[in-house]
């Protein structure tokens, strides 16, 4: 297999949303995480990233499937809970970019 590593352009973010939170669901399903998500958190949980002009998906393609991914996103763009035990801490979310996901089929 021959993978494609790409970062996504801006314009191409929203058309890989739903592959992407397919892939999430894959992978977070599996041990260690056992998460068994749903496909509208994940549709709210990704649009940060197309809504964010900062956000960054990083696709790794067979092809044209998307088999693997890694996002990150400035934390005060991001969900309000994320940032809150850093504020709590006197840390400034604004002055943090999250590394958020990496993920990757087995095979």
């Amino acid at each position: 297999m021959a993978l494609r590593i790409q970062v996504l352009p801006k314009a191409e973010t929203a058309g890989h949303l739903s592959a992407l939170a397919d892939l999430r669901l894959t992978v977070f399903r599996d041990w260690p995480y056992l998460y068994d998500g749903d496909a509208g958190y994940e549709a709210r949980y990704l649009a940060t990233y197309a809504a964010s002009a900062d956000a960054c998906i990083v696709g790794a393609f067979d092809g044209d499937r998307l088999v693997g991914a890694a996002t990150g996103s400035p934390l005060e763009q991001h969900e309000a809970a994320f940032a809150a035990p850093l504020k709590a801490r006197g840390m400034d979310p604004a002055e943090v970019y999250s590394c958020a996901e990496s993920v990757l089929l087995p095979r």
